[in-house]
């Protein structure tokens, strides 16, 4: 029996096409946020589309993989030896996806464990706590595509702090934990939440239970509703996002939007190399950017200090130690003041001067946290509020502007400067990666939507709603043979199909 297509659904309903498709969820949060009510939550909400819910703890896939022994005597003991353990199979594994790969293992076997007999089960979202690794996003992204999402739960560090000493840590160890949580800079299979966080597909924050107004809006926009539109901050933040793709960067892209407070866009940048008369290069004929000549000139600069800091020491120098020593001199060299590329803040702030705009009292979104060359800028220029997505651990700007900013969802706080200060505040919405798939009504994938009959809008019903974006069980060759089929149903008499003579 074919489904019953919800109201606002254009089109007829193609055989390839399963409506009440799999959704498949990652959540990623750093240590010592109590995920708990987020997950309780969501549970509640996918019962609302009547959606049955299969979670997943990588924790305890850790647990049973491991041959460590696990520390249950406290919270800290508990996350550090699941962290070692975590650690030590990716190192020894060869693989940094491998608590992807187990999870996938995990939503495969409740198939069943016949292979020929595996169906897609209908109306199923299978939830996976939690995700560590940058790779581990990668890999979930390549099998269930379209139909994986990325929640990034958002708490600030002194909420992070004050549940793991209620948890009875004591302080000074639970600080260690969530520095180590963050980067484990000094192992590269260790675990990079920072780094995974950014990777979200939508933020939300646990202050004040706003996830669930966020996670309300955000499973509305998954199960085809065409009345949600972006917000504010989530148009300025796809700005920005779109902006950061035109630089050529051979390093990192970062785009930046400048906003009045009630959401007028002010002026763009990202981060490339100027050009003469204003503004940054365009491909064409006079292009000159990094890419084009070919070398980044900071990382050139940087070789030459390292190579200036080798000379110096003794010549006869066991060719080990000077190679570690080169790794070691260009960690600590987190130089940038040898790039030729403007910053993407400093280049909408130029923008403004350009064209006789005011920033003071406006609100800038960037993709990146701001550098400590920016942050001045940003100070000196009057502007409200920073809005960021991803971490950038070389920025001195809280270190060096203590007395002008906060940063948010840090603990630490400082009786020195104004009372006023800017706030750098994490971004919470729809993250821009996923904007065009949930806010269009008319997209390259997924179903197309429409708002009105007759002049009248839809009465939505959550029960019997569809996937935006169905994760399909079908290879694309057998997405080819269902089309040959249809196609081969057609009536013969139709000229289109008559055989030439």
């Amino acid at each position: 029996m074919a489904p019953i297509k919800p109201v606002q659904v254009v089109g007829p309903i193609e055989p390839f096409e399963f409506c009440e498709s799999e959704l498949v969820i990652g959540f990623t949060y750093a240590v010592g946020t109590n995920y708990r009510p987020v997950q309780e939550f969501i549970i509640e909400i996918l019962k609302q589309y009547h959606y049955k819910p299969n979670v997943i703890r990588v924790s305890d896939l850790i647990g049973n993989l491991s041959r460590l022994d696990l520390d249950d005597k406290s919270e800290v003991g508990r996350v550090s030896t699941l962290m070692d353990a975590g650690n030590s199979l990716c190192r020894t594994s060869g693989h940094r996806d491998i608590w992807a790969l187990a999870s996938i293992v995990e939503i495969n076997k409740k198939r069943g464990s016949n292979a020929a007999d595996q169906k897609p089960l209908e109306r199923t979202a299978h939830l996976i706590f939690s995700l560590k690794r940058p790779e581990e996003v990668s890999t979930l992204r390549k099998v269930y595509a379209a139909g994986f999402f990325v929640i990034g739960v958002f708490a600030t560090e002194t909420e992070r702090l004050e549940y793991l000493i209620d948890g009875n840590a004591p302080k000074i160890s639970a600080r260690e934990l969530i520095k180590r949580d963050e980067d484990e800079l000094a192992d590269d299979d260790g675990q990079k939440t920072s780094k995974t966080f950014q990777l979200a597909d939508v933020f939300v924050q646990l202050k004040n239970q706003a996830y669930r107004a966020e996670l309300s809006r955000f499973f509305s926009l998954i199960f085809s509703d065409p009345y949600q539109t972006p917000t504010q901050h989530e148009q300025a933040m796809f700005l920005a996002y779109a902006s950061s793709l035109r630089s050529g960067q051979l390093g990192r892209q970062v785009g930046a939007v400048i906003t009045s407070k009630t959401g007028d866009v002010l002026a763009v940048g990202c981060n490339d190399v100027p050009k003469p008369g204003g503004g940054l290069y365009w491909p064409g004929q006079d292009d000159n950017r990094d890419h084009v000549l070919g070398e980044d000139t900071n990382d050139k600069r940087k070789a030459q200090i390292i190579d200036q800091l080798i000379s110096k020491l003794p010549e006869n120098l066991e060719e080990s130690l000077a190679v570690a020593l080169r790794k070691s001199f260009r960690e600590v060299l987190d130089i940038t003041e040898y790039g030729r590329a403007v910053h993407a803040e400093m280049d909408a702030l130029l923008t403004c001067a350009r064209s006789g705009v005011s920033p003071q009292g406006a609100l800038l979104y960037t993709t990146t946290f701001p550098c400590h060359n920016c942050a001045r800028h940003i100070i000196a220029a009057g502007i409200e509020r920073v809005i960021y997505i991803e971490p950038y651990a070389k920025s001195k700007a809280q270190e060096l502007h203590e007395d002008a900013i906060v940063v948010e969802e840090k603990a630490e706080k400082s009786a020195r400067g104004p009372k006023r200060k800017l706030p750098f505040t994490h971004f919470v919405g729809i993250g821009p990666r996923r904007y065009f798939d949930l806010f269009s009504l008319n997209q390259s994938t997924g179903h197309e939507l429409e708002r009105k009959e007759n002049g009248k809008k839809f009465n939505i019903q959550t029960v019997k709603s569809w996937p935006r974006i169905p994760l399909s069980p079908y290879t694309y060759m057998e997405r080819e043979r269902m089309a040959i089929e249809v196609l081969s149903s057609i009536p013969k008499q139709l000229d289109m199909f008559e055989p030439e003579e």
